[in-house]
């Protein structure tokens, strides 16, 4: 069964080592925010990217609890190729002013069916077993 452990260890797999990821435990959805420093502006040592909001709805936890052995490890790949793509595009950057926090971009899943028609990005190779 793909729970919230098993998508955090799969986004913590892909995202930097200094990633500060919190996860929004005790509800069917999930919810995580994540960011890591960015070092792109020398007045600014501390500065951090962007902030993702990654929800995934009711209905995908749902779907995730009901797909069954047999389809688990397909669904969970294509999630993790999604979270890839999703990465490989994000633009961490922004100007903000210091003081102020990061924007936030949100990235939501309502429900797996999505999964099955994404296009390839360049560059983001799909795992095979």
């Amino acid at each position: 069964m793909i729970d919230h452990q098993t998508i955090t260890e799969t986004l913590s797999d892909l995202l930097p080592g200094d990633v500060e990821l919190l996860v929004n435990r005790g509800q069917i959805e999930y919810i995580a925010r994540f960011n890591w420093p960015i070092d792109n502006d020398p007045t600014r040592p501390f500065k951090r990217s962007k902030t993702v909001l990654l929800k995934i709805h009711e209905n995908a936890m749902r779907d995730f609890s009901a797909i069954g052995n047999k389809n688990e490890a397909k669904t969970l790949i294509d999630l993790e190729t999604y979270l890839k793509n999703r990465l490989h595009l994000f633009q961490p950057n922004h100007n903000s002013p210091r003081g102020q926090p990061e924007p936030v971009e949100k990235w939501e899943i309502g429900s797996l069916h999505f999964l099955d028609a994404q296009k390839p990005v360049e560059g983001v190779k799909r795992r095979m077993f």
